[in-house]
């Protein structure tokens, strides 16, 4: 599932709850919810040991549909954070194997290293 952005979510519950569906509203605040992770949860999935290496990895360019909400704090779609996860482990599979292919190869014009 897509990500939506903040800022279309507020016009999309705005134009809602004129239309009088505070339902609609409700379900969907929830399920954007659902796909969104804090730094702390993101951090979690991704086994490592604080919230800091997420942001860090933010700043790096792996995760473009993170936000900040009003308060300051960090929501990270939860499909990027898998498709990180996912690359982790394969570069970690991958390695035991021998497989890897040298640093300037095609892997890292495609998607920045990895941490």
């Amino acid at each position: 599932m897509s990500t939506i952005s903040p800022a279309l979510l507020d016009d999309v519950t705005a134009v809602l709850r004129d239309a009088g569906r505070s339902d609609l509203v409700e379900r969907l605040v929830a399920s954007t919810e659902a796909d969104m992770l804090t730094s702390k949860q993101a951090a979690s999935l991704l086994g490592v040991a604080s919230a800091n290496t997420v942001k860090n990895w933010l700043e790096g360019g792996y995760f473009p549909g993170a936000f900040q909400t009003p308060g300051g704090h960090w929501r990270f779609p939860r499909e990027e954070v898998e498709a990180v996860k996912m690359r982790m482990e394969d570069l970690r599979n991958r390695n035991r194997h021998g497989d890897l292919m040298p640093v300037g190869e095609d892997e890292d014009s495609v998607h920045p290293p990895l941490p």
